[in-house]
């Protein structure tokens, strides 16, 4: 558990060294059991988030989020992809929201 904790903040601090200045970094966890996702939003550019906090499935997340999940699901985790973001594992993503990237529901 210990390596999987240390694992996990080296992928979180190897994040923080690009430049966060064009992006918003969003942590997506899907509850194994309930399905139920809980999203948080990460960093300065938190202010003006539009995203709730809990959503009752994948499906009621917005399409854009849906849309880089989906992708994501089928990656290895770990494996980043800087116009995505990156999966953790089955049920954990960071999603990556670039400064003028448009949004669609």
């Amino acid at each position: 558990m210990l390596m999987m904790w240390a694992t996990r903040q080296g992928i979180i601090c190897s994040m923080s060294h690009y430049n966060t200045q064009d992006y918003t970094l969003y942590q997506v966890k899907i509850d194994a059991d309930t399905k139920r996702v809980h999203v948080a939003c990460l960093g300065i550019y938190c202010v003006d988030n539009e995203l709730e906090e809990w959503y009752d499935c994948v499906n009621d997340l917005p399409k854009w989020v849906q849309g880089k999940l989906a992708i994501l699901m089928m990656l290895e985790p770990t494996k980043h992809k800087p116009e995505l973001g990156y999966r953790i594992n089955d049920n954990e993503f960071y999603i990556t929201l670039r400064e003028g990237e448009k949004v669609n529901g």
